[in-house]
């Protein structure tokens, strides 16, 4: 007696292979998605992580500005602790510190960070003019930033000066904001206010 084979028929294989191949597209599509916005978090941190160290590093050089004991506290004038200017082609702030014992200010005692929009990078430079509106002009200067990842959009230093009869204390507002050089569409921004240890008399 012959037994009757039975199976899928054509149009169930059919519909067997189509469910299928809806699924596998649904898995890629989940996967390319997952991929694609690890990726995009991945440069948004590191954007993120850029500017903040980029932003701690002036912080926490600005805050020594004068530093050095009573017979090492910066005056005022060309002398002063802190000076700051800002244009539209550079915005710069220029600070001294004793770090090597001086008993009076010398060019390596005066330290600045820059940022000229034309270049897109933050600059870090040493024996710089004691005048920030010149500061583009005299030291030696090493980027801080890398313009080919970051596209910094905006650097500013706003000084404000709380004064008695003996002395100041004077602070700075700094604002930072950069965007990814590859993608303007992921940006972050900063804002710290840096108040500065030492005294002016």
């Amino acid at each position: 007696m012959l037994t009757k084979n039975r199976g899928y028929s054509l149009i169930e294989l059919m519909l067997a292979l189509l469910l299928g191949s809806v699924l596998l597209s649904m898995v890629i599509g989940l996967y390319v998605t997952g991929v694609s916005s690890g990726a995009k978090s991945l440069k948004y941190s590191r954007l993120r992580t850029d500017l903040q160290s980029i932003m701690l590093i002036m912080e926490t050089d600005i805050r020594r500005a004068g530093y050095g004991g009573s017979d090492f506290l910066v005056g005022s004038g060309d002398t002063k602790m802190v000076d700051t200017f800002t244009s539209d082609t550079l915005k710069c702030i220029v600070y001294s510190y004793n770090h090597d014992s001086a008993t009076a200010i010398t060019d390596t005692n005066r330290m600045g960070f820059k940022f000229l929009p034309a270049e897109n990078e933050i600059k870090f430079g040493s024996g710089v003019d004691p005048l920030a509106a010149h500061c583009d002009s005299t030291g030696y200067w090493e980027g801080l930033s890398d313009n080919n990842f970051i596209t910094i959009t905006d650097l500013t230093f706003t000084e404000s000066v709380v004064s008695s009869a003996s002395a100041s204390i004077r602070s700075v507002e700094i604002h930072l904001s950069g965007e990814l050089a590859a993608d303007s569409d992921y940006k972050y921004a900063i804002n710290t206010t840096v108040q500065v240890r030492n005294l002016e008399l």
